[in-house]
């Protein structure tokens, strides 16, 4: 992997690979992943530059005591793409779960300077319930200062029981197993060990931390007037969400998708019609880009390809 140097001093590792003069594309990891996890997924993505790196606190990257805000890791993101003198019209961004919450920030701190398209895996533009955002758009696990308080706590006693935890929220034939599902035992224990071994290279603490941040943001009115109606955003965007996903009911995910075409969220629909269109799968839960990565690539590649030819 190569590194670089943030504009307050941080070294961010992150992987640069394929064709140079390719169009880029930008893949972010979620919560306490790394950009190992899109390994079984890049050899799916072979007409792009790949650019993906390990966020601030994560993985190969710095773990300072501070920067534990979304809004820091988009700073890292714009400190990346200039880095690499990336033009923005050029770039499609994938962003998973605390991923897509970096974008939304990265589209409210730099707009109009944002991207050709952008893909948002699984994640509600707020995670904590609220008067207007019940159970059926947050987070089913992690959703009010309760909760998050006892992750925290966890995090800090128990981290392993934690990251295990996660694990068996975020895939699919973990949260919502099905007959047809054909993992075995051993694939089962595997890709936990996986994912508990890449989580212990940050520092629990700061993961609480950065949870605390990223839970509490409420992106939907930021949505809509960076990338909705009115905004002269021409970026093109892709939501996609799981029924299978043990962390939001699909409808919270979708509910970008009108606040990109509409400007607001409906109970009544996606607002399919602009530049946003939703998709929600059934082969794969939170993590479906590990799950079935030939789908997932598959789904990129349509999307990106169907809007270019258009």
């Amino acid at each position: 992997m190569q590194h670089f140097i943030t504009n307050d001093g941080m070294s961010i590792a992150y992987l640069d690979t394929g064709p140079t003069d390719a169009p880029p594309l930008i893949l972010l990891h979620g919560f306490t992943g790394s950009s190992a996890v899109f390994s079984p997924l890049l050899p799916s993505l072979p007409y792009y530059r790949l650019i993906v790196p390990d966020l601030r606190g994560h993985g190969n990257s710095a773990k300072p005591a501070s920067g534990y805000h979304v809004a820091r890791l988009a700073v890292d993101l714009q400190n990346l793409i200039s880095h690499l003198s990336l033009t923005h019209s050029s770039i499609v961004a994938i962003g998973t779960s605390l991923g897509c919450a970096i974008l939304w920030s990265y589209a409210e701190l730099f707009a109009p300077a944002v991207f050709s398209h952008m893909i948002f895996v699984d994640q509600a533009p707020l995670q904590n319930y609220a008067l207007d955002w019940s159970s059926a758009y947050g987070n089913l696990g992690c959703n009010d200062a309760a909760s998050l308080a006892a992750m925290q706590a966890t995090l800090a006693t128990d981290p392993e029981k934690a990251y295990r935890a996660t694990v068996a929220a975020c895939l699919a034939y973990r949260s919502h197993p099905l007959p047809t599902d054909k993992v075995s035992a051993q694939q089962a224990a595997d890709d936990e060990n996986f994912f508990v071994d890449i989580a212990k290279q940050g520092r629990a603490e700061w993961y609480g931390k950065l949870m605390a941040d990223h839970t509490a943001l409420d992106w939907r009115d930021s949505i809509a007037h960076t990338l909705g109606p009115g905004s002269g955003s021409k970026t093109k965007v892709l939501v996609v969400a799981s029924e299978r996903s043990g962390c939001f009911p699909a409808a919270g995910p979708l509910a970008v998708v009108g606040l990109v075409n509409e400007g607001k969220w409906s109970d009544l629909g996606m607002g399919d019609g602009g530049l946003a269109k939703g998709v929600v799968v059934a082969w794969g839960g939170h993590w479906c880009y590990w799950e079935d990565p030939e789908k997932f690539g598959t789904l990129v590649k349509e999307f990106i390809g169907a809007e270019e030819s258009k």
